[in-house]
């Protein structure tokens, strides 16, 4: 069965949501992310800027998991 994404967080652009999954599955911890811009709307294709926002989904259950690893290495 396909596992249940759960939005964890919302990163301010693609570098910094590459960095939080890249962190994420070295911990054994997949990621989905969803990018949506308002720049690449309208304007062509944007990876950082005004407008920009990634949505970081985990597995429903190892959400916990996945706060808990966020907040240990801030």
């Amino acid at each position: 069965m396909a596992p249940k994404w759960r939005l964890l967080m919302s990163a301010a652009n693609m570098v910094e949501a590459e960095i939080l999954k890249s962190a994420l599955e070295s911990a054994d911890i997949p990621v989905n992310l969803k990018w949506e811009s308002f720049n690449a709307v309208f304007f062509g294709t944007s990876a950082t800027g005004p407008g920009s926002q990634v949505q970081v989904f985990v597995p429903e259950e190892l959400w916990e998991e996945a706060r808990a690893y966020l907040s240990y290495s801030d």
